[in-house]
């Protein structure tokens, strides 16, 4: 688009001619395998004070043109760009030769610039005449504000977001990578990327996750796809451990339980907690008692055979990332209630029999702080729970079962069990 204003409407012009930047999309004018914020190559011309104004489809780099005087005209031309709501000092103003064309340029224009006007003034006489104004798109990535972005302080696991916006010109794309400590805490994304032949804006958002306690130092870097560009944004933030609550429930009529939790717990009075082992295959668990603390991220059965009510006590203190014992339970220790699928086992009561049951149907939503059993390989609808060898501290209640388990001691309801050929006996050696 152009526009031609002699000097009987130049006061009016400057006057109503509105402030202009490069906002939302430009796209340039692709032409010989690139693209051009102008590409003119009708002849115009100006007469005595006057001036000829192009409007750029996109932000320009540089500007080429041809350009004569006739032969008696006197006076310069001058070449401007109008940028931050005004017109700038001619960055061309010389006298240019007579009778025939001569090139000039390139010039380089700020890439804001949105407009280019070719002028003369008082003085100048006769025609200035020019043709093949040529301005190349710019490209480039914009430097967003942002050099840093803080996130502040938040529980872990809080996610928090910050946003910037960058401008891009004719670029086949740009990436970004974060480094540093928690990097991987740490995810970009952005509304709309770089195309070449266009200029836009984007949005980028950085999304702080907090998977990880402590302090975020990373970088985020932004380049084109040209290499040509580079910008650092540093990222900054803390990621508080704060206390969290875990439960341990035990039933009264089972007298058994689940638990697990972030950090160490010591055990209420009458309750004895066991890690596991399976055995033959998955035909049983061995169960071996620990201490009177649970150990931090530790996955184990607990027991309470004195318990007349069912109970539930609550621990808090502050996670810690301590290995917990190897077990063959599998904790829940997401602070949530997560979905266990069908096939897996969990420690129930069913007719009076305590052991791990397998989960049918659709599977089951299992709370914060409780355990349960893997597959095995061998799949079957039960596994039971033994005592370990010379110290019968499993529980358990399959006496009527005895003839289908293995020789050796179980735990029945809170007594001593010998099974041996098929048969089951108490500790005095009495047929049950």
């Amino acid at each position: 688009m152009k526009k031609f204003t002699t000097v009987l409407t130049l006061l009016l012009l400057m006057a109503t001619t509105a402030s202009a930047q490069w906002a939302g999309k430009g796209t340039g004018i692709y032409k010989n395998g690139q693209y051009y914020a102008l590409y003119e190559t009708d002849a115009n011309y100006i007469g005595t004070i006057g001036e000829y104004v192009y409007e750029l489809k996109a932000p320009g780099a540089s500007i080429t043109f041809q350009a004569y005087r006739t032969f008696a005209g006197i006076g310069n031309l001058k070449v401007t760009e109008y940028l931050n709501d005004s017109y700038q000092n001619p960055f061309f103003d010389q006298v240019i030769a007579k009778s025939n064309y001569a090139d000039y340029g390139p010039y380089d224009i700020n890439h804001n610039s949105t407009k280019i006007k070719f002028y003369t003034e008082f003085g100048a006489t006769l025609y200035k005449n020019f043709r093949n104004v040529i301005v190349p798109m710019a490209q480039y990535i914009y430097a967003p504000s942002a050099t840093a972005l803080d996130f502040g302080s938040a529980d872990k696991g809080n996610q928090t977001s910050r946003t910037f916006t960058i401008a891009w010109c004719n670029v086949a794309g740009f990436s970004w990578n974060v480094t540093g400590a928690n990097a991987g805490d740490v995810e970009v994304s952005i509304d709309e990327n770089a195309q070449a032949g266009v200029y836009n804006t984007s949005t980028v958002t950085v999304k702080y996750n907090r998977a990880n306690a402590g302090n975020l130092d990373a970088v985020l870097t932004i380049t084109n796809g040209y290499n040509q560009y580079s910008h650092n944004i540093q990222l900054s933030g803390t990621s508080i451990e704060t206390a969290v609550t875990a439960n341990m429930r035990i039933s009264a009529e089972a007298k058994w339980g689940t638990f697990c939790a972030p950090f160490d717990v010591t055990l209420p009075e009458g309750v004895k907690a066991y890690t596991g082992e399976i055995q033959n295959n998955g035909e049983w668990i061995r169960m071996t008692e620990i201490g009177v603390t649970v150990p931090a991220n530790t996955a184990v059965v607990v027991c309470a055979q004195e318990l007349n009510e069912t109970t539930e006590w609550s621990f808090k203190d502050e996670p810690v990332t301590t290995a917990g014992l190897e077990s063959c339970y599998t904790p829940n220790l997401t602070g949530g209630v997560i979905d266990i699928a069908a096939g897996n086992y969990l420690l129930q009561m069913q007719d009076g029999v305590v052991g791990w049951f397998i989960i049918p149907g659709e599977g089951f939503k299992l709370a914060a702080n409780r355990c349960y059993l893997t597959a095995t390989d061998n799949a079957r609808s039960f596994i039971c729970l033994s005592a370990t060898e010379g110290d019968a501290t499993g529980i358990n209640s399959i006496a009527s079962e005895a003839g289908t388990k293995a020789d050796g001691k179980y735990m029945v309801k809170g007594k001593i069990v010998v099974v041996k050929a098929g048969k089951a006996y108490d500790m005095n050696g009495r047929l049950l």
